[in-house]
């Protein structure tokens, strides 16, 4: 695996794993401005200027909610405005979005749950593509193992620790990525044509999210347990994610004014 692809300047390198993320919000945005239900929602100049609005805020997100996780940013606390360094949370870019978007949707009064439904469909393949990126660059490693379909991360710029390179371990990226695809699939070709009242699909899709983030964090090597139980930190915040789609879900589906 190649993390970086070409030197810019100083500390800042044309990395694959950006090289992804850009990829899957291209397509993202292709794919989601071709939903024949899009222009009923929202004019393309509108959902251009929400996406611009909202990288940056799922960017900032993601930092913080690493940072919060990662013991050297204790000691270090500036390298958080070191954007171009490795370090992202997807579920902090998530929860940072959902709670900005709502608001910023009533405020443009453009339909909240009718949108946020619609990029509940291809916000998993976004993500299942950034996840691509994380193998590339060898962050979001997993465990120790000896499946044969276990991983060697081998080149020294890769964010894996020295103690876990030359040997196999679990490739976490790659079971996310198929989940989140297999999540995509199910949202395209099934969720959005039997699941039709406003709010459902974005409350299935935070409990897929959820569960995958769950599911996965077990084989991963980069999460340390909480000391009040044995789970990490993203993986509870995973639970309340599900609680909170299960609850949206149940309130959407038996509420009679939507």
């Amino acid at each position: 695996m190649y993390p970086n692809l070409a030197h810019i300047y100083g500390p800042i390198y044309l990395n694959c794993y950006g090289l992804m993320i850009a990829a899957g919000i291209l397509i993202f945005r292709y794919l989601l401005l071709k939903n024949p239900t899009r222009p009923k929602i929202l004019t393309t100049e509108q959902f251009d200027n929400i996406l611009l609005i909202s990288i940056p805020v799922a960017i900032i997100g993601g930092r913080l909610l690493w940072a919060l996780g990662s013991q050297p940013m204790v000691i270090a606390p500036l390298k958080i405005l070191a954007l171009w360094e490795p370090g992202y949370s997807v579920l902090g870019a998530l929860l940072a979005s959902l709670i900005f978007l709502p608001i910023y949707l009533k405020y443009q009064k453009i339909s909240g749950l009718k949108l946020l439904d619609l990029v509940a469909i291809y916000t998993p393949l976004l993500h299942s593509i950034a996840r691509i990126g994380c193998f590339l660059a060898g962050c979001c490693y997993g465990k120790l193992t000896s499946l044969p379909w276990g991983i060697i991360y081998t080149h020294p710029d890769v964010l894996v620790p020295e103690s876990l390179k030359f040997i196999k371990i679990h490739p976490t990226q790659l079971y996310s990525s198929i989940m989140l695809l297999g999540i995509f699939l199910f949202m395209y070709y099934f969720a959005q044509k039997y699941f039709t009242k406003p709010g459902q699909l974005i409350s299935i899709y935070l409990i897929l999210a959820g569960l995958e983030r769950f599911i996965v964090d077990f084989f991963r090597a980069d999460q340390e347990l909480l000391s009040w139980c044995a789970l990490g930190l993203q993986q509870v915040l995973a639970l309340g994610i599900i609680f909170a789609g299960a609850s949206l879900y149940t309130y959407v589906s038996c509420s009679k004014k939507l």
